[in-house]
């Protein structure tokens, strides 16, 4: 009967956006959005302690009926945090408010019995994949697929725990709305199906977040065997609290704070007509590339090129030896699907700007995209250092200009006018040309940009 006429395409009647609008009327509750980073802690033992430090404050604008979220700052990491979201379907109904109130990433903490210990010795299993014994997510995904975590995700936490001082494991969960009747026969089934531990939100979490295209992460402590044995579910000191938090900041730096996966989100969840930069023809680019007369061997990269499709229009007027290079892996699989055997024509590196090595200089650098993310004055010295040694040609960028707007994609930017731009290359290029043009965006919005052709000096300047 749960999945008795069922339309997973069709949408709801009841939307969180409704109740938390009569919410915030009832209650008289300010409209405002809730931290980026959400934390569920279904036992409530970390928001207790965080309370009893003096460590939480009551957010003001979260305008749920049956939770209070805490603001937290915890070394450098900012989150709220709601107790005691015990099961799949509370969870859920939190996690829909949650978004839609302005929280970016959740995370849930919780506890869970253990079926088949990690070789590692983790305290925590980040979970992969969860066994679907509850009914929650059978109302968001189809009984057939699978409820598990965004491989992305999964991606960049298990790269970042290799080199932190947190231990965790990945595997797989069941997720049951019934714990008193986790029988033997239930147990054996949950082992042969390679499961490491039992709780009662993944599945659903991870299902919504399918449907939702939202990003959540669900980690299990493991602390107990069932309470088949007297002194089950030690938590260890200050129950647990201290190292969830250091498992909390960690997934922060993971996730919020890495660029790389940052974009490689954006780019696996969103089509050109959903980001601002998407340009069928890129004009601009094309008509300063073509007043430098560069011969069809010139040795030319694009930097933060992404899927754009600059590279395809390079290749069709016979540029030989082409390199695009962005942050994001999965950009760079879009354009090469997109171009199919004309990809093996281009050179393709992954790499964040400011830790990219050359290993040959190039007769034009060419930046649509990646300067005006680098905010502090060390980026854009890497940055420029970069250019002066491995660029023997021009260089082209373009930026924001400071008429264009102050963030993209969710992230700060750094804008530019021609005598800061000049300014900045000064020592080693001589600038050819300066002008701004608007961009309209696929959402009809318009964004001004400033671009300028650099050619390099013969002697640096003094």
């Amino acid at each position: 009967m749960i999945i008795a006429n069922k339309n997973y395409d069709e949408a709801s009647v009841f939307t969180p956006e409704n109740l938390l609008r009569e919410a915030r009327r009832q209650k008289n509750i300010p409209e405002g959005k809730v931290p980026a980073v959400c934390v569920l802690d279904p036992d409530g033992d970390l928001v207790a302690y965080l309370i009893r430090k003096n460590q939480a404050t009551l957010n003001a604008y979260w305008g749920c009926y049956h939770t209070k979220m805490y603001d937290v700052h915890y070394d450098r990491a900012d989150f709220g945090i709601i107790g005691c979201a015990v099961g799949a379907p509370f969870a859920v109904l939190i996690a829909e408010q949650l978004f839609v109130s302005g929280c970016k990433l959740l995370i849930s903490i919780t506890s869970s019995g253990i079926i088949h210990p990690p070789q590692n010795g983790a305290k925590f299993i980040l979970i992969e994949e969860a066994l679907r014994d509850e009914g929650t997510s059978h109302h968001y995904i189809a009984p057939d697929k699978k409820s598990a975590i965004h491989p992305l995700l999964a991606k960049s936490l298990l790269t970042h725990f290799e080199n932190a001082d947190l231990k965790i494991s990945i595997g797989k969960s069941w997720t049951t709305d019934a714990p008193y009747r986790e029988t033997p026969s239930a147990i054996d089934y949950a082992k042969l199906s390679g499961v490491h531990c039992v709780e009662m939100e993944a599945a659903a979490l991870y299902a919504f977040s399918e449907v939702k295209r939202k990003d959540v992460i669900c980690y299990a402590r493991l602390t107990n065997t069932m309470a088949r044995t007297e002194g089950d579910f030690e938590k260890g000191e200050e129950m647990g609290s201290l190292d969830d938090l250091e498992l909390i900041r960690h997934t922060i730096n993971a996730t919020m704070k890495n660029r790389r996966y940052h974009w490689d989100h954006i780019y696996d969840t969103k089509s050109p007509n959903e980001v601002s930069w998407t340009q069928d023809i890129p004009l601009t680019s094309l008509k300063l590339i073509r007043t430098l007369s560069l011969p069809k061997n010139a040795r030319i990269i694009d930097v933060g090129g992404g899927d754009s499709r600059l590279v395809d229009y390079l290749l069709s007027e016979g540029y030989e030896d082409i390199t695009v290079l962005d942050i994001s892996e999965r950009a760079l699989e879009k354009a090469k699907e997109r171009l199919g055997k004309n990809a093996d024509r281009v050179r393709w590196i992954v790499s964040d700007i400011t830790e990219f090595k050359p290993d040959d200089v190039y007769d034009l650098w060419h930046d649509r995209a990646t300067f005006h993310f680098l905010l502090s004055p060390e980026q854009v010295a890497a940055y420029v250092g970069l250019v002066n040694r491995w660029v023997k040609g021009y260089l082209v960028v373009g930026t924001f200009s400071t008429d264009g707007p102050l963030k993209c994609s969710g992230l700060d930017i750094r804008q530019y006018d021609e005598d800061s731009m000049t300014r900045t290359f000064e020592n080693s290029f001589e600038k050819m040309e300066c002008f701004t043009v608007d961009h309209d965006t696929p959402f009809s919005t318009r964004q001004n940009f400033l671009f300028c052709s650099f050619k390099k000096r013969a002697t640096p300047l003094p």
